[in-house]
């Protein structure tokens, strides 16, 4: 009777591990990566990415997240700007959501919490004013206005999203 039982834990186990591995490969569960460059190249988060309406793209979560991600991960995108794209870790993590709140205003939009705009413009002027210009305007052209809305890395993952036809 041990025998059984130990046999049928064992089938279990592999069951359920071929279930979630699985299910992994297939894109629904939800998986992280080891590296940043593991992500970037990973077909399953570029796909997911793909899915994405345009109305979500245009949101201010969405902007927000977007913001936060470029601050804590860089910027790969090839915008063409003089002094190429952002490197990773400009702020502090815990000030980068502060941060977006303080951006998303810059275009005249209301951020999801409003209450972070003040401390937000404070980090933006010690992390980003540098480059951006403490109107947000960019230094000469050199780097991203980020008064225009919506964002030009939002605007092309619009363009991706739906493309013209």
């Amino acid at each position: 009777m041990r025998q059984l039982l130990a046999l049928l834990g064992i089938v279990a186990f592999v069951a359920i591990a071929f279930f979630v591995n699985s299910a992994r490969k297939n894109g629904t569960l939800e998986h992280r990566h080891a590296t940043e460059k593991e992500a970037a190249s990973c077909q399953a988060c570029r796909e997911e990415e793909k899915k994405r309406t345009v109305e979500e793209i245009r949101s201010i979560p969405y902007l927000e997240e977007y913001i936060v991600d470029v601050i804590d991960h860089g910027s790969k995108q090839n915008l063409g700007f003089k002094y190429g794209d952002m490197p990773e870790k400009m702020a502090d993590e815990k000030a980068a959501p502060k941060i977006a709140a303080y951006v998303v205003t810059l275009a005249g939009l209301q951020p999801t919490h409003p209450e972070w705009v003040k401390e937000g413009h404070t980090f933006y002027v010690s992390n980003c004013g540098g480059c951006h210009g403490e109107d947000g305007k960019g230094v000469h052209g050199t780097f991203p206005d980020l008064t225009r809305h919506p964002l030009l890395g939002i605007e092309k993952r619009i363009r991706e999203a739906a493309p013209l036809k």
